[in-house]
């Protein structure tokens, strides 16, 4: 997917601050959903034809309703996430369509066998083409882009499964 880059905003409109608040809302419900394991309320966001592209090491690409799928087993290896969304950037093409970039600050829990506590942080960027349907933003297409990684991620038998999120000690 081709995002153009992010240019300086001019002077917005009242309809197109709507807008970028109204994106800006989809992403961040978008990483609160993922930490949270929420998968079935990301229909509300995604469209079934949308494509999302995790195009990190172990990451795969398909239309939402199979990415849904994948997540769901993925993220049981952690213990807890948090995807930490910012530094968005919101191009308008028309009143229908739009890109953004979106950096994003991924931190995941692990717990060993021996109960030890691992943690596996992921820089990454989020490139996203947004389509309004109905009145709504949705995301059309969704590229994860790997930046980097500081720390292991531990697989199979290493690791406590969680099919919900659980706290991690303070003491982390």
């Amino acid at each position: 997917m081709s995002i153009p880059e992010p240019q300086i905003p001019g002077a917005l409109t009242p309809n197109q601050a709507a807008d970028l608040a109204s994106i800006q809302q989809r992403i961040f419900f978008y990483g609160w959903c993922i930490d949270h394991r929420r998968f079935e309320d990301l229909d509300e966001l995604f469209l079934p034809e949308s494509v999302v592209h995790y195009d990190t090491p172990g990451g795969t690409k398909g239309t939402w309703p199979e990415i849904r799928e994948w997540l769901k087993p993925a993220l049981q290896i952690f213990r807890a996430t948090q995807h930490n969304m910012h530094n968005t950037m919101i191009a308008f093409e028309g009143v229908d369509e739009a890109t953004t970039t979106t950096y994003g600050h991924l931190v995941h829990f692990q717990e060993k066998k021996d109960g030890a506590i691992n943690m596996f942080r992921h820089s990454a960027i989020y490139r996203d083409r947004w389509v309004r349907r109905e009145g709504l933003w949705r995301p059309l297409e969704r590229t994860l882009t790997n930046l980097g990684e500081d720390g292991p991620v531990f697989f199979g038998d290493d690791v406590v499964s969680f099919a919900a999120p659980k706290s991690v000690s303070a003491s982390v």
